[in-house]
């Protein structure tokens, strides 16, 4: 396990250093976006209610520290009662041992003195479970501050997807005038005019798509931020992203560890039920029944101290103890596994950084011999030395260069995103 954690340390020290840019601060619409969003989303509001539970439950258990004190009043009625009778010879005396009424008024108050650690390890168990709630709410704000970002990312990419194929559109639409002016004249036929129009009303529809899917993420981002966000991203935002220092903050990690510390404590707790407890009982009030007045309500006090000391109780704390020994066991694999999986992301989060850079560099040298080759096809087919299908050639390789190399910067931020998330960062702040 030691092995895993190191390991894990070392890979989230390489996010600093994987050349990033630093010392630069997220866009500001997306920590806008963000901050709107972390003020409104109910889940989150529902999750710190959690956390103020957590608190009472703190306090109730450090209560137990304190004394206990209370009021009570009483009143019985004994039929019969125990009677003296002294036989003296002009006249007996009878006397009752107890009234037929008695009352009885009386402060008591009991405070524990010694239970072993009984005490202790409850308040101990709420402070984490307190911890944990915290440690929930923060993990549900940066889930929710990279769902945003992946948001905002998935946006910028459908808006410059669509800047490309309607770019594409109105290249087509010049070739098919072109191409028509040409059939009146005799210098082209139907077909290519056809071919051309077929390729428009493709690029069309696959322009639909692309609104339609910007769309989808606007409704989606408006849902968590609680405002319509609608067209507030602007065209001009590109996939610029800084990544933070390393702050080896994974928060599904923290929280397993939070949850190990819980199942050591009921270990703790669990233990502890088979110590004994050592408690001061005393009360203070006015009652009757006391001889030799036993009518006369008079002041009296009661003090003791009680030892509790659990000998048989069905072997009910032996299988406590059992169950809290494996559920600590269990919380200890469950961490192991959470620390795998962290390491597992966080290698393919690199590589993925990795490929898409590769990629990125790839497509940009096509979009540039794209571009040049479309610029030789245009001039070409306008003096008549290539033909149509030449010149559509040309139009679909720079279309899929431009759109290849937003494909990968829109994945290369993804997977800087992803890597961000796994280290904890936060970035709106």
């Amino acid at each position: 396990m030691n092995k895993i954690i190191k390991n894990l340390a070392l890979l989230l020290t390489v996010i600093s250093s994987t050349g990033f840019a630093q010392n630069q601060k997220a866009p500001e619409t997306l920590t806008s976006l963000v901050k709107q969003s972390l003020d409104f989303y109910p889940k989150i509001k529902e999750q710190q209610q959690a956390v103020e539970i957590s608190s009472y439950k703190t306090r109730m258990a450090e209560s137990h520290h304190l004394p206990t004190v209370d009021f009570s009043a009483s009143y019985t009625r004994i039929d019969p009662v125990g009677t003296i009778v002294i036989p003296l010879p002009d006249n007996p005396i009878s006397a009752k041992f107890f009234p037929n009424n008695n009352y009885n008024t009386a402060l008591n108050v009991r405070q524990t003195i010694w239970d072993f650690g009984k005490t202790t390890a409850s308040v101990d168990k709420s402070r984490s479970e307190e911890a944990l709630s915290k440690d929930g709410v923060e993990s549900l704000k940066t889930t929710l501050a990279y769902q945003v970002a992946n948001f905002y990312y998935s946006i910028i990419y459908l808006q410059k997807a669509i800047v490309v194929q309607q770019s594409q559109i109105n290249l087509l639409r010049e070739n098919e005038k072109i191409i028509a002016d040409r059939i009146k004249n005799g210098d082209e036929i139907d077909y290519n005019l056809i071919a051309t129009q077929v390729r428009y009303k493709n690029a069309e529809t696959r322009l639909v798509d692309l609104q339609t899917q910007l769309d989808k993420q606007y409704i989606l981002l408006s849902t968590v931020t609680g405002k319509d966000v609608k067209n507030s991203i602007s065209a001009d935002a590109d996939f610029s992203w800084t990544q933070t220092e390393s702050e080896n903050n994974n928060w599904d990690l923290k929280i397993a560890k939070d949850r190990e510390q819980i199942a050591l404590q009921d270990l703790s707790i669990a233990s502890n039920n088979a110590k004994p407890t050592l408690a001061f009982q005393g009360s203070a009030g006015f009652k009757n029944g006391i001889v030799p007045e036993i009518q006369r309500f008079r002041f009296n006090t009661v003090a003791g101290i009680n030892l509790s000391i659990p000998i048989y109780e069905g072997h009910r704390i032996k299988q406590q103890q059992n169950i809290a020994k494996l559920s600590y066991k269990m919380s200890q694999y469950s961490t192991e596994t959470q620390q795998l999986t962290v390491k597992s992301d966080v290698e393919q989060a690199l590589n993925d950084i990795k490929a898409a850079r590769l990629k990125l560099e790839m497509y940009g040298q096509q979009v540039e011999q794209a571009q040049y080759a479309m610029k030789l096809a245009n001039s070409r087919y306008q003096n008549g030395v290539i033909t149509n299908l030449d010149l559509l050639s040309a139009q679909t390789a720079l279309e899929e260069a431009q759109l290849g190399e937003l494909q990968y910067k829109y994945q290369l931020v993804l997977a800087q995103l992803q890597l961000s998330r796994l280290n904890g960062a936060q970035f709106w702040q």
